[in-house]
């Protein structure tokens, strides 16, 4: 028979392990756009479609909203983040000055390592558009640029860029699914920056990644966010949790 203590860390460990859990699915929903932009999000409900008890989904609320996925308004509620255009354009930017030091600092300490990581990535998404398969495409265009983050030999920057990562990449996947050439264009810059540094022209290469970054700025300029907060009415209504938690 365990002691107290046993059980105690036994309880932990299962309660760190639920909490995990929720945090990826939590986060994979808005990153993927089955929770909307400005969604009230209901613990109890959510806790109840994961199978679990509300204090993990809780403590994923917590961390969700360090990731800058999640909004808790006092005497509210939570939501899944909503960014305005000004604060869009300000964390653009500040991505952008990172990844252009990342692969600066990347591709002079090995760029075979970061030209044969960009071709590899290259072809996944060239075969995932072909099978329109959006989620395949959408990991790979993450990983792409892991490539060089991952080797930029700065643990700083890569600290610093998950600051924002998760919300981008959620705005990334809307705006790349909408309406328009946006994934098109977006693809054609991930091919174009893989020809430049087989050429070495990283300077160029990088001009490329500074556009493509900030190729959302156009998608708010041309398609705004708009949140539509849910009012309490709406909050109280059945939300499908399971339907979006099973994709």
């Amino acid at each position: 028979m365990g002691t107290d203590t046993d059980r105690l860390a036994s309880a932990e460990a299962k309660s760190g392990s639920l909490t995990r859990e929720a945090v990826d699915r939590i986060r994979h929903a808005i990153v993927t756009g089955g929770l909307e932009l400005g969604e009230h999000l209901s613990e109890t409900l959510i806790a109840k479609a994961l199978g679990m008890s509300k204090a993990p989904v809780r403590a994923a609320f917590i961390e969700l909203r360090e990731e800058g996925l999640v909004t808790v308004v006092p005497q509210s509620g939570t939501y899944v983040f909503s960014p305005g255009p000004d604060e869009l354009r300000q964390m653009s930017a500040f991505r952008a000055l990172l990844e252009d030091r990342a692969l600066r600092d990347a591709f002079a300490r090995d760029p075979g390592y970061v030209i044969s990581g960009f071709a590899r990535l290259v072809e996944i998404m060239r075969q995932a558009i072909a099978e329109a398969d959006w989620d395949a495409y959408r990991r790979a265009d993450t990983e792409f640029h892991l490539v060089f983050l991952s080797a930029c030999g700065n643990p700083y920057i890569a600290k610093a860029h998950n600051l924002t990562a998760s919300a981008l990449e959620a705005l990334r996947v809307r705006f790349q699914g909408g309406e328009g050439s946006f994934r098109a264009r977006s693809f054609g810059e991930h091919v174009e920056m893989l020809e430049l540094l087989r050429l070495g022209a990283l300077d160029a290469a990088c001009d490329v990644l500074k556009k493509h970054i900030l190729l959302i700025n156009e998608w708010v300029n041309t398609s705004p966010l708009q949140p539509g907060r849910m009012t309490r009415k709406e909050k109280a209504e059945g939300r499908d949790y399971r339907a979006v938690f099973a994709r």
